[in-house]
């Protein structure tokens, strides 16, 4: 299947205090099977590209072009369940009935929720709650999915064990991944190709060798890092 492709798009809001251009002729691709991270400070256009290639929004001018049949999933910062439904009832929302038991226990056992299916979200923790979060992106049959900074709000580590999920999903699923973040050692440990975002514009472009497993305290990490901050600081 065809890469998603973002060419030349352009977005501004009218504000009280005139126009504010939030994304200033931007384009690049997303491929299936890999991670596409945006990664930029707060308030470069991030969360606004998303919302444009999800169709929440409209771009007022380029094109974004999704392959026939690509179909895109979406994923919040906050896993947004309904805390009175059950873990299996979240992730099957807005499915029917009509979805397979036995495909709901591979999604689980996908995820590593097979022993709360019937869990409620009280009785979860922040990475469990996006553990179910992303299952339901993954029920609805994804293979894009969009993923805006979902793992802020967790500890360090809980961080660490879904970022390490996210690369298992990837490699065993082959899903395309668009992946916002502000923290340059997610952007190492999860991007197979790093867009560095400035001021509504994709700054530089940086794609990292295919591994499974990256120390990022460890070469060619750290010169990448400093890459990445000499970049942002410009």
């Amino acid at each position: 299947m065809e890469a998603l492709r973002v060419d030349n798009i352009k977005k501004s809001y009218t504000l009280a205090e005139g126009e504010h251009k939030v994304l200033c002729g931007l384009s690049f691709t997303a491929e299936l099977g890999k991670i596409t991270v945006l990664l930029g400070r707060s308030g470069c256009g991030k969360t606004t590209l998303l919302r444009l290639i999800s169709g929440l929004e409209e771009a007022d001018s380029g094109s974004i072009a999704v392959p026939e049949g690509l179909k895109l999933g979406m994923m919040f910062q906050e896993a947004r369940l309904m805390p009175w439904l059950s873990c299996r009832e979240n992730i099957t929302l807005g499915l029917g009935e009509n979805y397979e038991p036995k495909e709901l226990a591979k999604l689980l056992a996908t995820v590593g929720l097979e022993k709360f299916a019937e869990a409620y979200p009280h009785q979860l923790s922040g990475g469990m709650q996006q553990r179910v979060a992303l299952a339901r992106t993954l029920a609805q049959r994804s293979q894009m999915i969009l993923m805006d900074e979902p793992f802020a709000a967790l500890d360090y580590f809980t961080r660490l064990q879904m970022q390490q999920e996210v690369l298992r999903i990837k490699a065993m699923l082959g899903t395309g991944i668009i992946f916002v973040t502000h923290n340059i050692d997610e952007a190492l440990a999860l991007g197979d190709k790093i867009l560095i975002m400035q001021a509504g514009f994709i700054a530089q472009e940086i794609n990292l060798p295919p591994t499974s497993a990256r120390d990022v305290l460890q070469e060619p990490y750290l010169s990448y890092k400093k890459q990445i901050l000499q970049a942002l600081v410009q």
